[in-house]
């Protein structure tokens, strides 16, 4: 079901999801078709779980797949905004909002704070050297660097609705606790540490590493939120108050 949009509403949104899932859908293929090959004889990279192992890559794949959920959204679905009331969201927009407010903002913005900080501390606790002759700067900071500008522009652009914290909270928590469980499993079947920080800390610090990692994603989460209340003003009761007044 299609619903109307003013001319602006509906095609800013249009470019900009087209140009940033372009830039992401050139990012997925570099990556794989020329940097993993490269990766081939660099440490834990083409070992057991190949790039599916490493966070980035995820989010790769998962800000890929938004930003074309969210382009198909604008061209198929709505960009209802909080005064429109929920029947005007169309599934792909609520699958849409979902995605961003679950997945896409805080394990991008995740990643990008993450890296840099442990970039700052000492690189080849999370980036040896020995990366930059394979991979390029560019493709660098689109994967660890643009993500998160990315995501903030988008909340701008166009309005999320994000679930109650009840939902949002105990999703992001969960995928985080399957990747967390998947490079343990990692570990213990293949010997092989995803992270060298991991490697390095004893198990107490990495048991109080990875409860620190579950405190950022809900932070973020929280931030993605305020985020959206700050570009399109206090939101939280203006969808049912619109509906009711219909």
């Amino acid at each position: 079901m299609q619903f109307e949009q003013s001319p602006q509403r509906r095609y800013f949104p249009v470019l900009y999801h087209a140009l940033v899932f372009a830039v992401w859908m050139f990012t997925l293929y570099k990556d794989i078709t020329f940097i993993q090959p490269a990766k081939r004889n660099f440490g834990v990279h083409q070992t057991y779980g190949g790039p599916w192992k490493f966070l980035t890559f995820w989010n790769e794949l998962i800000n890929t797949f938004y930003f074309g959920i969210a382009l198909l959204n604008d061209l198929c679905g709505s960009n209802a905004g909080p005064e429109d009331g929920k029947d005007k969201h169309s599934t792909l927009q609520k699958f849409r909002d979902r995605m961003y407010s679950i997945l896409a903002f805080p394990i991008g913005a995740f990643v990008v704070a993450s890296f840099w900080s442990l970039y700052a501390v000492d690189r080849e606790l999370v980036y040896p050297a020995e990366l930059d002759k394979i991979i390029p700067s560019w493709l660098n900071h689109v994967m660890h660097t643009t993500v998160l500008p990315f995501l903030l522009i988008e909340a701008y652009v166009v309005y999320h609705e994000y679930p109650s914290k009840k939902v949002g909270i105990p999703g992001i928590v969960f995928f985080s606790s399957l990747y967390q469980f998947w490079i343990l499993w990692i570990a213990f079947k293949a010997d092989i540490w995803v992270y060298p920080i991991l490697r390095v800390l004893s198990w107490p610090m990495r048991i109080v590493f990875m409860v620190l990692c579950w405190v950022l994603v809900m932070i973020l989460y929280l931030c993605g939120h305020e985020v959206t209340q700050m570009c399109w003003g206090p939101t939280q009761g203006k969808t049912l108050q619109a509906k009711k007044v219909k």
